[in-house]
């Protein structure tokens, strides 16, 4: 597991943001759409389509809530056909805001099987920068409304 960043928001606001995977485009660098395809508000069992660019080769796939608990706990499965995974992020209140942790798995089957460290290696170099980037959108997103004031 690893700890992954602490943003100077609510956390009610940042797992809103987060379980939303709608918003992914907005602060994963590898997501170029993002989009619910479920219908009701977000919980387990909510799917989102996302279309990824990594390496060049852009991919399409779906992404599915497992287990929703606000504020705490929020798994989900990203249903590739090649390499699918299941990601899990656990929120905490920290003295500057929301802290989170997160942990990825990657169930490839099959000969894909020997390829997984693959994507493992790309969500892991990428893991700071994207988190870097999630801060960046939700602080600033509160800095915006509140030059507006």
């Amino acid at each position: 597991m690893d700890d992954l960043v602490v943003i100077n928001r609510p956390i009610q606001e940042v797992f809103a943001f987060v379980t939303d995977h709608a918003n992914d485009k907005l602060w994963k660098p590898f997501v170029t759409e993002s989009r619910k395809i479920s219908t009701g508000s977000i919980g387990v069992g909510t799917r989102f389509e996302i279309v990824t660019v990594a390496w060049g080769y852009r991919r399409s796939g779906e992404v599915e809530i497992l287990e929703y608990e606000p504020y705490s706990l929020f798994t989900y499965r990203g249903n590739d056909k090649v390499f699918p995974f299941i990601g899990q992020l656990w929120f905490s209140t920290a003295p500057s805001g929301t802290h989170i942790r997160g942990h990825v798995e990657f169930q490839a089957q099959g000969l894909w099987k020997l390829l997984s460290p693959l994507p493992l290696m790309f969500f892991r170099s990428q893991s700071r920068q994207t988190f870097a980037r999630l801060k960046k959108v939700l602080e600033e997103s509160e800095q915006q409304r509140s030059n507006k004031l």
